[in-house]
């Protein structure tokens, strides 16, 4: 049974979406997350499948990208009353469940005045901050958090529970305590789940359809330098340096940079790409998101492929 809902745009932080829901799933248990475009079947009423998921979770995590509050046209998405992230939200703030913003791609907390009333409560919440650059250690904080607020997260009580009941007896009462000691130093001393190594050095192509229209050949190197990953990756076939590169499991990131003109009047503006990706075998699924700049565009999901030599 989930007991965290995370509740988020895909068209806004999908690559971040799923990257968290993998690494809560390790700590909390495969299951232990709830995403509506995974867990809701098809057919099933909306807003009832949410409500009955918020009444059994134990906490909710709005998640927040650069695209969350307006769409590519600049309108404010929740203002339609339709609109599901606003539902979701409504349904979490009247539930009383802990509810955590996290600001992904560089994204700001909302003011109040920007979010209508029903769900104004959400500016009042302290928020987590996930970055590419210190993901880890972000999500280890997380982490600690949410074991904070889950029930029957702390295993030092439960292992403690354990040890008192080997204590009512003699003889019987010696065998509980050494059993339930054993119990306390499996649930307090987990193993860590093994992180598999994944090489990804070398030279890596995609055919990428932009959201105007445009297609062009992309070009992704990387390589390992003193422990750290290193490489280029090309935007328009421009060859851009990646930057903040992290390999977890098989969770990969980085951002590269470029620079946007407007016109000969205006000033250039740094345009941020954030790559997230997901490595599988010889290929890569990853969602580009852009900030910075004078346009604005959805989210990118594209296919790059090792090239074999």
């Amino acid at each position: 049974m989930a007991r965290i809902f995370l509740s988020y745009r895909r068209d806004d932080s999908a690559g971040f979406a799923g990257r968290l829901s993998d690494a809560l799933e390790v700590q909390f248990g495969a299951g232990a997350v709830f995403r509506d475009v995974d867990d809701i079947k098809p057919g099933e009423d909306f807003v009832k499948a949410i409500q009955a998921h918020l009444h059994n979770v134990g906490v909710v995590l709005v998640m927040i990208g650069p695209h969350w509050l307006a769409n590519v046209g600049g309108q404010n998405r929740l203002d339609d009353p339709d609109d599901f992230v606003r539902q979701e939200i409504e349904a979490a703030l009247a539930s009383d469940k802990p509810v955590i913003p996290l600001l992904v791609g560089g994204a700001l907390m909302p003011g109040e005045a920007s979010l209508p009333e029903s769900i104004s409560g959400l500016a009042r919440k302290q928020a987590v901050m996930l970055s590419d650059g210190n993901w880890r250690g972000d999500l280890e904080k997380l982490v600690v958090g949410l074991r904070a607020v889950l029930p029957d997260t702390n295993s030092f009580k439960s292992g403690r529970r354990k040890l008192i009941l080997g204590l009512a007896g003699s003889g019987a009462g010696l065998f509980l305590l050494a059993l339930g000691i054993l119990n306390w130093r499996r649930q307090a001393l987990p193993e860590p789940a093994p992180i598999p190594v994944i090489d990804i050095s070398g030279r890596w192509t995609a055919r990428v359809k932009y959201d105007w229209g445009d297609e062009f050949d992309e070009v992704f190197e990387f390589k390992r330098l003193a422990g750290r990953l290193h490489g280029s990756a090309s935007y328009l076939k421009g060859r851009l340096i990646i930057e903040e590169a992290t390999l977890e499991g098989e969770w990969l990131s980085f951002i590269t940079r470029s620079q946007e003109m407007l016109g000969s009047d205006n000033p250039y503006k740094v345009v941020t790409h954030r790559y997230s990706g997901r490595v599988k075998d010889d290929e890569i699924q990853f969602t580009l998101e852009n900030t910075g700049g004078y346009s604005v565009h959805p989210p990118l999901e594209f296919n790059a492929r090792r090239v074999r030599q």
